[in-house]
């Protein structure tokens, strides 16, 4: 982008962000004490940060926007929230006019035009080729999932320097016809522009993955080719069901960037995405690339972060791709090594809390603009993330460290007692092991919650039979897609055989398919609302079937 200095002189944030990328490329970039020295092990490159214009929102001071509604375009927003309406936008000295603006949010965050709406804006909207600080689109979210207003920033910028692009995030004053709604979350959006800032051929296609919607479907197309056709998705999901293994992997390695999603999805997982593609189906942007004909997967919606401190690494993937490369005996051993990778140069306390201390010292100015209860809370919210941070660090450390070994069933099919670990996950529960003279060892489980225990093995392809033996006192389930009261499955399938209320030994049986050999955990488990089971640790074994 090319602007004539009375022009940057005038927009004085704009000039002051074009100094600083002056003073930085005549200081030869980055220096050895800066963040490139942390470089990851992982294969992908951090996504370059190419000087733009709207560095100034996301590097520069937090800024004030204020919103001007006429009385009849506030009447429609009451009305219609997601039609779009013009609106004034003053950021400093900076005024644009007629700017497309809406109400934005899901269930969880939808507030109306007269509370503290969430907004996305689209500058060209009424006036086109118009930009405000070089973007078309972006957002500006009311938080309400996030008091501390720092999620998003700390998640864009892991991803970011791990390699996975994504839209960039900071805080933002918000007032709207003179009332100061308060300290916002400010995103780039995901269009046409944020594709020419972090690929090298932006004429590809972008899908967002909408509500708990898989590549299976004819997804939103955002920016590419129109009318949309969808044969590169097509292509995808043909390639993510091919039932032989290895033509399966081939065809998968061709058309995904298998690289970026296992490090994609080993974020998701360190920062207890919960919601997002992998686990959900959810919250994900996918562009397809098309200087290299591959799917990159982007995070979306990461607000919610590091809520749980006990998302296992060792988990099923909902999301069909996820299914295919984490089901890919290889590359689920490549998602658990670049955790570990990501542990150690990316995903570590020193970097986290340097880039986020640095920034909330930054947004101090802004805070100081409101009432001192609304900032003593915003505060106190963003020292618990950084517990909630320092937690799951912990956490994921141990996990590693802790990962059992696979091991293989006796000649027989039975297992050792010894391999069984007990889980008792985020609904709690307990699992203890029972030892009682003249008696078979028993592992007992009690509710409410899931809690199990778990067994990982090392199979052949081919069909099973998993064998165990149960009983239960007061079982009381309502039971969930996973199954219902005591029973047994495999990591990240789904169950029918149950046993409820009170009852004394009785066998259970689950059936399943390798296509090729893998490690498996082995689940037996309670999912009911209140009781206590047993099973008999002589009882497992995998029987091989014709």
């Amino acid at each position: 982008m090319r602007l004539p200095l009375h022009r940057l002189w005038r927009d004085r944030p704009l000039f002051t962000a074009c100094l600083g990328w002056m003073g930085f490329l005549l200081l030869g970039g980055l220096t050895p004490g800066s963040r490139a020295a942390d470089a990851p092990a992982a294969t992908t490159p951090a996504v370059p940060s190419r000087p733009h214009a709207s560095d100034v929102l996301f590097q520069g001071p937090i800024l004030r926007f204020d919103i001007q509604l006429a009385p009849a375009d506030l009447e429609s927003l009451r009305r219609e929230p997601r039609k779009t309406t013009p609106a004034t936008l003053r950021v400093g000295t900076n005024t644009w006019q007629s700017v497309g603006i809406r109400v934005k949010g899901a269930a969880g965050s939808t507030r109306s035009i007269d509370d503290g709406p969430a907004l996305t804006f689209n500058a060209d909207k009424f006036k086109p080729g118009q930009k405000i600080f070089g973007l078309d689109k972006f957002h500006l979210n009311n938080s309400v999932q996030d008091p501390s207003r720092l999620s998003e920033f700390v998640c864009s910028d892991l991803y970011r320097r791990a390699g996975v692009p994504t839209t960039r995030a900071a805080n933002a004053l918000v007032s709207l016809n003179g009332r100061l709604l308060g300290l916002y979350v400010l995103k780039e959006g995901f269009d046409k522009g944020f594709l020419q800032r972090n690929f090298p051929d932006a004429t590809g296609n972008l899908y967002d993955g909408g509500f708990l919607r898989d590549v299976d479907q004819d997804l939103e197309l955002d920016a590419g080719k129109q009318p949309a056709d969808w044969n590169d998705l097509h292509a995808l999901t043909a390639a993510c069901r091919l039932p032989d293994p290895v033509q399966r992997r081939t065809r998968v390695a061709a058309l995904v960037d298998v690289d970026r999603f296992i490090t994609y999805t080993a974020l998701q997982i360190l920062t207890e995405d919960w919601d997002g593609y992998p686990s959900n189906r959810n919250t994900y942007r996918v562009y397809h690339e098309p200087s290299s004909n591959r799917f990159v997967f982007m995070p979306h919606g990461m607000d919610q972060m590091f809520s749980q401190i006990g998302m296992p690494l060792d988990r099923g993937f909902e999301g069909l791709v996820a299914q295919a490369i984490l089901g890919d005996p290889e590359w689920r051993q490549a998602y658990f090594d670049r955790a570990a990778s990501l542990l150690t140069h990316i995903f570590t306390a020193q970097q986290i809390f340097r880039t986020l201390d640095e920034y909330v010292a930054r947004r101090e100015p802004a805070l100081a603009q409101l009432s001192p209860g609304d900032a003593a809370s915003i505060r106190d919210s963003g020292r618990r993330l950084r517990e909630q941070i320092a937690a799951r660090l912990d956490n994921v450390r141990q996990q590693l460290a802790n990962r059992p070994k696979p091991i293989k069933p006796a000649p027989d099919g039975s297992l050792d007692a010894r391999a069984w670990r007990p889980v008792t996950g985020e609904a709690g529960g307990s699992a203890r092991l029972v030892e009682s003279p003249n008696r078979p060892t028993e592992l007992e489980l009690g509710s409410p919650g899931s809690p199990s225990w778990r067994a990982r093995i090392t199979l052949a392809a081919g069909r099973y039979r998993f064998h165990a033996r149960g009983r239960s006192r007061d079982v009381l389930s309502a039971g969930d897609r996973r199954g219902t009261g005591l029973g047994i499955r495999i990591s990240g399938t789904d169950r029918t055989n149950s046993l409820v209320g009170t009852s004394d030994w009785k066998p259970l049986t689950f059936d399943f398919t390798l296509p090729q050999e893998s490690e498996v955990d082995l689940v037996a488990e309670l999912r009911s609302e209140k009781g206590t089971a047993w099973f008999d640790t002589a009882a497992f074994r995998i029987q091989r079937l014709p």
